[in-house]
């Protein structure tokens, strides 16, 4: 069996691989680590620049943990409850001005990833015996809407508001007022 080379992360890389988000209609670009579907840890870097609609999903298999370390950029990580409200208490801003630098996120969490500043992060999500299956990967909230949507549109700006809400809040945290407002949808 052919050794695979070791893969260095630097600055370079982060910049090719933002470069690559920046053309992508999706604003968005990964760079896979691991071999294959077959690996039982997929390990990839993941470039999101800001506008990206990343649809609020979640990972049931009791293997899909998934895990993300901040290595570029400000990102919110929004946790929602099973009726698609955003839960303030467990949504985090990584940021190296927050002081968060990652996230480890069990099994059947809902959540979405929203970038306040074009973003690298490093990202890992277990998988079971025999690999990753697309179809079987991930379940979209029913509630978010569909990525390419015209509803995504109105939906991904209200996300990237919550997200500012997070990042003036003190220590990451935002407020009953607003916790209020998007409760009722009024922003």
């Amino acid at each position: 069996m052919e050794q695979r080379p070791v893969q260095t992360i630097d600055s370079a890389l982060l910049d090719d691989l933002l470069q690559r988000a920046r053309r992508s209609s999706r604003r968005r670009a990964i760079l896979c680590l691991h071999d294959g579907d077959w690996e039982h840890a997929h390990r990839m870097l993941n470039a999101l620049t800001v506008g990206t609609y990343v649809r609020p999903h979640r990972h049931e298999d009791i293997y899909k943990g998934e895990g993300f370390i901040l290595l570029r950029g400000k990102i919110a990580l929004l946790i929602f409850t099973d009726p698609g409200e955003i839960d303030f208490e467990r949504s985090r801003l990584l940021s190296t001005d927050a002081g968060c630098l990652g996230m480890d996120i069990p099994p059947g969490f809902w959540h979405s990833l929203v970038a306040l500043e074009d973003t690298v992060i490093y990202e890992v999500k277990g998988q079971p015996a025999g690999g990753y299956v697309q179809a079987q990967d991930k379940d979209f909230a029913p509630w978010s809407p569909e990525e390419g949507s015209r509803e995504a549109e109105e939906y991904c700006g209200f996300l990237y508001e919550a997200a500012l809400a997070l990042q003036r809040s003190e220590r990451g945290h935002v407020g009953d007022e607003f916790i209020r407002q998007v409760t009722n949808n009024s922003l």
